[in-house]
Formats: C-alpha cells, structure tokens, sequence
C-alpha cells in the first residue's frame, strides 16, 4: 500500500461519496446530508476539530454496510424495525477499516433507541455516538420521504410516544443549534474538517484501504480481487520495464478499476451460471459506474486507467472497443493484470484455475490479437513468481475478511432473542474485540452468547 500514499484523505472521501451514491438510487445523498446535520450539532455544542472530523465521518459511514445487505427497503421507512444487518456489518467494517475503531460500535446501535442503550449500560461515548447518528438519520429520512420540516419533526419527537427514543440534551441541543436544511448537501464541510484537523498518513492509508475492500467484500468470490490485479499489475510494469511514476499509476489505477461494481446488483455479481444477455449488459456498466466515481477525484491518466482494462488490441473489448493504437502499454498492462486475477482467482461461477491453465488461456488469447504480447510474455515467464507475491499482498485482507465473517455471524446468533438484544450484542462485541473468532471456534462462541 506504500505506493499509494500519494492520494489524499479528500480525495478518498470524494470518492467513498460517490460510491455510496451508486448502491441505490433510495440513498443519493443520504449519507453526507446526515453528516451534515451532525456537523451543525457538534458546531453548536462546541466541539474540537478532531473530534468533530471523527464524528463527521463516522456518521459519513454510517450506513457503509448497506451494500451487502438487502434492508434498503426498511431503512428509508421511517417508522422502521432495527435494522441489524446493515449495523453489524459497518460495524465491523469500521473496527477493522476505519481510522476511528473506538467509535466504530455506535454504528452497530444507530437504529436503537436512547432508552434501550441506557438500559442495559452501552458505554456513554458510544451511546451518544450512536444516538447522534439515529437522529440525523432518521431527520434525514423523514426530510426527504415525508416531505417534512426540521421544525415538524422536532416537533413530532417531543410527542409522548417518542420519549426515550433520544437524549434530552440531543433533543435541547437541536432546538439550540437551528439546523438548516442540507439539499442540496454542502460538501465542502467533511474537506474542512479534514483541513482542521488533518488525517495522519497512517489513517489516509486505513481510509484508502476501506475504499479498495470495500467493492472486494461484497462476494465471498472477489475477496482478494482488486488487491491482485492491482499486484499483478506493478509486477507488470516492473518485468515491462515501465517507470516508477508509471508503476505508481498502475498500483492506483488497479485498486479503483472495479470500483462501479458497487452498483452492481448482488445477484448478478453472485450467480452462479452463465449470465443472461442482459444480465452481462449490465455487469459492463461497472466501467461508466466507475467513471462516475472517479471523475473528479483522480487524474485523467489514473481514470482512463482504470475504465480500459476490459478493452482488447482487437477492438473487442468494452465499452469503446478500442484498438491497439490507442491503448498505451499500462492499460495494456493493467488489462492482463485483471484477467489473470480473474483466472487464478475464485468466482460464482468457476473455481480458481490452476496457473497453467491460466497462462495457456493468456496465450491464447496473446495469439487471437487480443493480448499484447509484450505482456503476456512476461506473466509466462514466471507466473508462480507473480502468484507468490501476490499472496503475501493478500495475505492481511484474506484474514481480515475471514475475521469480520466470523464475527458477523457470532453477532447474528444474538438476533434470535429480542429481549434486550442491545445488551446481548454489546456484551458479545467486547468479547469479539478481546477474543478475535475463526471459522472453527465461531460456533462455540454464538452458544455462549
């Protein structure tokens, strides 16, 4: 990841922006208009830029684990049921990806109410946290699906029915502040919080890291994906005997080349068949996806980078069916970087290919025109080199993947009693953070729960 410490926390920002705006078109905009509200509390309470940058972006994140769920539906409801699945899974992304992992549990309680998280003893940082968070959701929600107004639904809350839904002093310091309406959402405010107080370099990469994973993560079949052709790729360039800058550039292009992937829907990324014609017509459109994501936040090199690398010399490739001339050699690099990815990796409908069969479809595909040769030649010089490398890259994010679907599972174990889940789950958590799950001990450990 060394490489890529050159992009910066404003940039991955933008970009985790407009990634979150490409999940459901229910959620454009949903998370920074939220964060906004937040900023304006903590505006009006006084907090200090670190901490205020901290929250601001927690409450950005907050609904991070909606792409692997389906709870969209109930989510902009406003009068809805918990929402675990979301809530555990950000979570649990955010403890292991996030540059805050203390405050990481609020986003497992941001459907709970006050009451509930008092009840049962939620530490107090979190619980305000969390109910922070459930407020600017849910005055989110009801702005934007019921039509209403802040004043309207300051007012509602304050009904007898929703007493213990949030703290008194939240509720005090909302009339305080006067909030003002976030449409259209002033982006600027998350970029002069990181300006205030900047991310250190080791919290940039963290952020970055969450940004690549978080597409990877989506299929138990792509965990390692963009981490390889992204490997693959600066190997590449090196046996090409391109530049450093150009290295530099293929290491960034291949971690944001899938990026439009997280607008793609779970059940065509997991199908275990051969796609439908409309089906893989919409599967290409992960590239103008990415389009959209990166435009703006990267350079026009990077960009083009990262949407030609299903192009082919031949012109076959998409989506503009290119030809050799107009291909420089890193998008050719970084083309043959993902499909060896793609054949040595596991996917629904295949098993990972062994690296012989891989390197003979290379080949053949070197010798149809649609592979530069260059290229080819030089993963056929040695692909276990290249395998081996790549594994000790992957090696962190396999386990961590591992990690966080164990711990997922533990945690949804507590889901069967509804009877103060809230302490169940806290309770649980603490025994996780101290006690990381494997595969093998998780069903022990749900038993206990």
């Amino acid at each position: 990841m060394n490489q890529l410490t050159e992009i910066s926390a404003r940039q991955i920002l933008g970009l985790l922006e407009n990634s979150f705006d490409m999940i459901d078109p229910r959620l454009i905009g949903h998370e920074l208009r939220t964060a906004c509200y937040a900023d304006q509390l903590l505006a009006a309470a006084g907090m200090d830029d670190e901490k205020r940058r901290d929250l601001d972006c927690l409450v950005f994140l907050h609904d991070i684990g909606a792409y692997k769920t389906e709870e969209i539906g109930r989510m902009i409801q406003f009068e809805t049921e918990t929402c675990w699945d979301h809530s555990i899974y950000g979570m649990l992304f955010l403890y292991h990806y996030s540059p805050f992992p203390d405050l990481a549990e609020a986003v497992l309680f941001h459907h709970s109410r006050w009451a509930a998280l008092t009840a049962v003893g939620v530490d107090q940082t979190i619980a305000r946290a969390a109910n922070l968070i459930h407020f600017c959701d849910r005055l989110d929600i009801f702005l934007t699906y019921r039509q209403g107004t802040i004043a309207q639904f300051l007012e509602r809350m304050r009904r007898p029915e929703y007493h213990g839904g949030y703290a008194p002093e939240l509720l005090a310091l909302a009339e305080r502040a006067q909030l003002k309406p976030a449409v259209p959402a002033p982006a600027n405010f998350l970029f002069e919080r990181e300006r205030l107080a900047p991310f250190q370099p080791r919290q940039i990469e963290t952020l970055l890291t969450m940004l690549i994973v978080i597409i990877d993560f989506r299929s138990r079949h792509t965990v390692t994906h963009t981490m390889i052709t992204a490997s693959t790729a600066v190997q590449l360039g090196r046996r090409c005997g391109v530049s450093k800058y150009e290295q530099q550039a293929l290491g960034i292009a291949g971690m944001f080349h899938d990026l439009g992937k997280i607008g793609i829907p779970l059940e065509i990324l997991e199908n275990p068949g051969r796609l439908t014609q409309e089906d893989m017509a919409v599967m290409k459109t992960h590239v103008e996806k990415t389009a959209v994501i990166l435009n703006g936040w990267v350079s026009e090199e990077i960009r083009d980078l990262a949407l030609r690398h299903h192009e082919k010399l031949n012109g076959t490739g998409y989506p503009d069916g290119l030809s050799a001339s107009q291909l420089t050699l890193p998008q050719r690099i970084l083309a043959v970087a993902d499909i060896f990815s793609a054949l040595t990796g596991e996917r629904s409908y295949k098993q990972a290919y062994t690296l012989e069969r891989s390197c003979r479809i290379l080949a053949e595909m070197r010798d149809a025109g649609q592979l530069d040769a260059q290229v080819v030649d030089a993963v056929l010089s040695d692909p276990q080199g290249l395998a081996d490398v790549n594994e000790q890259n992957c090696r962190d994010i396999l386990d961590s993947y591992q990690r966080i679907q164990a711990e997922s599972q533990a945690l949804h174990d507590c889901l069967t009693e509804q009877v103060l889940v809230e302490k169940q789950l806290s309770e649980l958590w603490q025994r996780l953070k101290s006690d990381p799950v494997s595969d093998e001990n998780n069903d022990d450990i749900s038993k206990t729960a």
